[in-house]
């Protein structure tokens, strides 16, 4: 009869044991993604100097305490990037009576065509609630470390080049905190839905 108690102590102990290591090894890793995730856009933004279409700094008041669908990008790119900022446009457009007045900042990775005037000149055929973006690479790159985007030069001729770069586009709640991820050729009722949840927080 001891021997069973033992054994039945003895077991106990080893469950609890093997719960404690297993929640303590999730919280661990829980910390290490909050530790290696994206900072809020508002501790990155006072850091850098960068501007929009218009010449004006962008900061954490371009934000003006909206949800945001933040993307990087060029203008010379032949389809990826017209097409994510007009799918955006239109799926932002198209939710206006269902969600909060939402941001779409377009960021170029190219800085060295895309001027303000250009980008000014870029956004126009795209909804009013564009923000471009572009300055100094140096700043640029700064932004851009805080999603890890990735992004290289391709030179295509003598005189001309390409980008190859990260397609996603980053969920920013009003506050400028990250809240997930929209994907390249994600279908558009997930994306819909994505940016309604947006809304809500």
């Amino acid at each position: 009869m001891l021997n069973a108690t033992k054994k039945k102590l003895l077991i106990t102990t080893i469950i609890t044991s093997f719960i404690l290591v297993l929640v303590g090894t999730f919280l661990f890793a829980e910390h290490l993604s909050r530790q290696s995730g994206p900072k809020r856009i508002s501790d990155i933004l006072d850091k850098i100097n960068l501007k929009d279409q218009n010449g004006m700094p962008f900061n954490i008041k371009s934000l003006n305490r909206k949800p945001s669908l933040l993307f990087f990008g060029f203008t010379h790119c032949p389809e990826i990037c017209p097409t994510t900022i007009s799918e955006l446009s239109e799926i932002v457009k198209d939710l206006k009576n269902k969600i909060h007045p939402t941001n779409i900042i377009f960021v170029t990775l190219d800085p060295e065509r895309d001027t303000e005037k250009h980008l000014k000149d870029y956004v126009q055929y795209f909804n009013s609630n564009i923000i471009a973006v572009t300055g100094e690479i140096k700043e640029i790159k700064k932004l851009a470390k805080n999603w890890n985007v990735y992004f290289e030069k391709i030179n295509t001729s003598d005189d001309d080049y390409t980008l190859n770069h990260t397609a996603t586009v980053f969920m920013l709640d009003q506050h400028g905190n990250f809240k997930g991820t929209i994907a390249w050729g994600e279908n558009q009722n997930s994306i819909t839905q994505k940016i309604i949840n947006l809304s809500k927080n």
